[in-house]
């Protein structure tokens, strides 16, 4: 299996020696379980918790992670912990966070490699590992615009890559128009059931080349195109972010 760019900056041995396919799974495993702290920080930089109003009192309601990448990844890592964590054979206690997961799978990692699908588990581990050290050690004067359609791999762009409008995937070298990656984003974000105010709405939609302005937002709403679902707890109109977007694309459909 050919060395990805996190492997290659992680070499045991003497000389800067390539590691063993053993080394390069703890290093991987390591990565992910050092990291995971810095990445749960980056991705918790939210805007203002919403309330909703209902019959039954007020409750919170998700807030719109300010970095998505970062939260969509911490949210892949934890899944693939999860199916690593019963791949190894192990029985955790339920309140165990991720970081105690990844430990506990670092002590029984011959349990992988003797697995079936070891290729495939290892692979999959080292691509979260780059993914991670993507994350947390961003290429120089690059903006990631979201995964790969087709493998998942984060798309970095140079701005000369941001000026052509298309950017070919550094793993599977798959050519992709980087709107439609950008609005792919915010699509994901959408099918989530994600909340904002107008102001949050354009503010996080703008990096994925959705250009749609706060006071846009509002002349929709006293139209009639759109209807606030929440207050926040400054009593400013909480938006779906899928509304937005049916909002935003309502004119491509010749409504």
């Amino acid at each position: 299996m050919k060395p990805t760019e996190q492997q290659q900056n992680h070499t045991d041995g003497p000389g800067g020696t390539m590691p063993t396919p053993a080394q390069q799974l703890h290093n991987n495993l390591r990565t992910l379980k050092d990291g995971w702290p810095i990445l749960s920080l980056i991705a918790a930089k939210k805007a203002n918790i919403m309330a909703r109003s209902t019959s039954n009192g007020t409750h919170s309601i998700a807030p719109i992670p300010v970095n998505i990448d970062a939260w969509q990844l911490k949210q892949d890592i934890d899944l693939l912990t999860r199916k690593l964590t019963r791949a190894a054979g192990l029985h955790p206690h339920r309140g165990m966070d991720v970081p105690a997961l990844l430990k506990g799978i670092m002590l029984h990692e011959t349990n992988l490699l003797a697995h079936d699908d070891a290729d495939a588990i290892t692979e999959q581990i080292a691509l979260a590992a780059v993914r991670m050290d993507r994350m947390l050690n961003p290429p120089p004067a690059c903006k990631m615009i979201g995964p790969c359609p087709k493998c998942g791999y984060e798309l970095w762009c140079t701005e000369l890559e941001m000026f052509s409008g298309y950017k070919a995937c550094d793993r599977c070298r798959g050519e992709w128009r980087i709107k439609d990656v950008q609005q792919a984003s915010v699509l994901r974000l959408a099918l989530g059931g994600a909340q904002g105010t107008a102001a949050a709405i354009a503010r996080w939609m703008d990096p994925y080349g959705v250009a749609v302005k706060p006071n846009t937002i509002t002349k929709w709403a006293k139209r009639g195109i759109l209807e606030p679902v929440n207050v926040d707890e400054n009593g400013n109109p909480v938006y779906n972010v899928w509304d937005v977007w049916q909002a935003f694309t309502r004119r491509d459909r010749g409504k």
